[in-house]
């Protein structure tokens, strides 16, 4: 590599949350290295930097070419060239000066930002031939810092840096994306780790801050130079004082701004000679770097194609009942070993993607509280949807048959299993696996037993829910049996009675001891004499259907009570509505021993 003066290290600032990223764009990729032959020449050719579509490279002009004398003395002068690049950022045209460079002595190399139109660009500190001639021999001129504009068809000096001195090189820019951090290389402070070290100065309100190091983790005894940012958090150097490396300049790579582990970019990059100047294309395919390896000329430039061994996966998150999207949920993806490897959240619309590394056995697995996980294998696959079945709660809601209060303390247990106790609100609950195919037994001191078989075939909603209402254990205790209807002037048992005394004989043999009188009432319409006989006859049938549905004709006996235990004032000659008459018109049940 031909050496220009001192060179310094360029670092593009990235927001901290992209440096924090698992992945950069140059991790888990392969490279395949070529020269540029549309643009290397037999001279030096370095440092390329991506200007819009173009790439800007230092190169010495055809008149340098073969002046061995003049490049040892360092007076075989750079000056800017550009090149076009087609749509995959690769180099498509030969060289040509760039407007507004071209002068007899040193420029570049440069870093072109983006948001502020700004080329940073490394120049001779004088401009003067006279000068040199009077004031001190050319080889021995320093390098400095300057900040260009492209004005009325050129590049014009609108800056030059304030740290720059005639005793000392600053060189080699490198301009965050927000253009204002500047990382560089100098010889300027005696106090510093090696021969050339990396610098940092940072821009507020339009003033430079003074140059700090960036400490003995990045700069060594050797040199660090020509620095670059690269996408995703990267700061790329060249170093030749690093213990491990392949010899000469080799570049390396580290996050920033917060500075982490300093990574050797391999043999497929670096050799035993000098390898230096690496810049990524924004679409992340394609690169280039100079190196003395062996070309055209003593520099060229290689282009960096760069093979990723992992490919893009995406998904989606559903719910496996409604199938909407889920959001917030975990995914998490394995490798061979059963390690996680990374983990992500899908988003709002239940995305979420991966990259995975090819020739792998990866296996995805969504997972969210309150849901079941799902875990799939997605060999050789670029897509897939995963669902989560939300968990449902099974609730035995216990209410006092009397009041509809809830019980608490009533014990619910399926077959001989361990069972629920209700709690202040009359609930127990059951998570999976629920209690399929099985009978509730539901107990309470004071009441009635109960039993219960829960149909989880159709549960559909999050929180599923039976009532129980228990029945106070108490010696002539009267409860009335709901919806339990006859014809005008009838006494045979009606479908929708049927329903209501079925709750009877379960009760019944639930409690095998239980001894129930089953009385009817009738409302005062009639005679007193007619009516009793009515209600006998009604209250005959309902025991007669209890009998043959398999309960003991000595546990049960049938009373007609006529109108003779009207339960409102609406008795014999009182005009009353036909609902004040219907709550008269009743059939119970009455404990009358065990």
């Amino acid at each position: 590599m031909k050496k220009i003066g001192f060179t310094i290290l360029s670092i593009a600032l990235v927001i901290l949350s992209n440096a924090q990223q698992k992945r950069t764009v140059l991790d888990n990729v392969d490279f395949i290295v070529e020269p540029v032959r549309l643009i290397n020449t037999i001279g030096s050719d370095i440092s390329p930097a991506f200007v819009d579509d173009s790439i800007y490279f230092s190169a010495v002009p055809e008149k340098y070419f073969n002046k061995t004398r003049r490049e040892k003395k360092n007076m075989a002068f750079y000056n800017i060239y550009s090149a076009a690049l087609d749509e995959n950022g690769i180099i498509a045209s030969t060289r040509v000066l760039v407007p507004g460079f071209g002068s007899e002595f040193h420029e570049g190399p440069a870093d072109y930002c983006e948001a502020t139109g700004e080329l940073f660009v490394t120049l001779s500190n004088t401009i003067d031939a006279d000068t040199i001639q009077k004031m001190f021999s050319v080889e021995n001129f320093r390098l400095r810092l300057a900040i260009k504009k492209f004005i009325d068809g050129k590049w014009q000096i609108t800056e030059e840096l304030p740290f720059n001195q005639d005793t000392h090189h600053y060189a080699h820019p490198a301009i965050s994306l927000t253009g204002d951090t500047l990382v560089f290389s100098s010889d300027r402070d005696s106090t510093g780790y090696g021969q050339s070290d990396l610098y940092m100065s940072v821009r507020t309100n339009g003033e430079w801050s003074a140059p700090v190091n960036l400490g003995e983790t990045v700069n060594t005894p050797g040199n660090e130079m020509f620095p670059t940012f690269i996408q995703g958090g990267l700061l790329s150097f060249a170093s030749d004082g690093r213990q491990g490396g392949y010899g000469g300049l080799d570049i390396y790579v580290t996050s920033f701004p917060e500075i982490g582990e300093i990574k050797n970019l391999g043999n497929k990059i670096n050799t035993h000679l000098d390898d230096f100047g690496l810049v990524i294309h924004p679409n992340g395919n394609v690169g280039y770097f100079a190196s003395n390896r062996g070309g055209v000329g003593s520099d060229d430039i290689f282009r960096l194609d760069i093979i990723r061994l992992y490919y893009v996966f995406n998904g989606k998150v559903r719910d496996d009942r409604t199938d909407l999207l889920i959001a917030g949920s975990r995914v998490d993806l394995y490798g061979c070993n059963g390690a996680i490897l990374h983990t992500v959240y899908s988003d709002s619309e239940g995305n979420f993607t991966f990259e995975v590394l090819k020739n792998n056995c990866p296996v995805v697995e969504a997972s969210k509280e309150g849901f079941s996980r799902d875990r799939k294998d997605i060999s050789g696959l670029s897509y897939i949807e995963l669902r989560l079945r939300q968990k449902q709660t099974y609730e035995v809601l216990v209410l006092d048959k009397d009041n509809d209060f809830p019980v608490g303390g009533a014990e619910i247990a399926c077959n001989d299993e361990a069972g629920r106790i209700s709690n202040s609100r009359g609930i127990a609950s059951f998570v999976p696996p629920f209690p399929h195919g099985c009978e509730l037994f539901i107990r309470k001191e004071g009441y009635l037993d109960q039993t219960l078989i829960p149909d989880t075939t159709k549960f559909v909603h999050v929180v599923n829910r039976d009532t129980v209402w228990l029945y106070k254990k108490e010696l002539e205790k009267t409860f009335v049996l709901e919806n339990i209807y006859y014809d005008f002037d009838k006494w045979n048992i009606l479908p929708e009675s049927e329903i209501e005394l079925q709750k009877l004989i379960k009760i019944m043999n639930d409690n095998p001891t239980l001894r129930v009188e089953l009385g009817s009432h009738t409302d005062s319409r009639g005679s007193d004499q007619y009516n009793e006989w009515l209600s006998q006859k009604r209250s005959d049938s309902a025991v007669g259907y209890i009998i043959d549905n398999g309960i003991s004709k000595d546990r049960i006996v049938a009373k007609g009570y006529g109108e003779y235990q009207l339960i409102n004032h609406c008795k014999n000659g009182v005009q009353c509505a036909d609902a004040e008459h219907r709550k008269n018109r009743r059939t119970e049940f009455k404990i009358i021993g065990f």
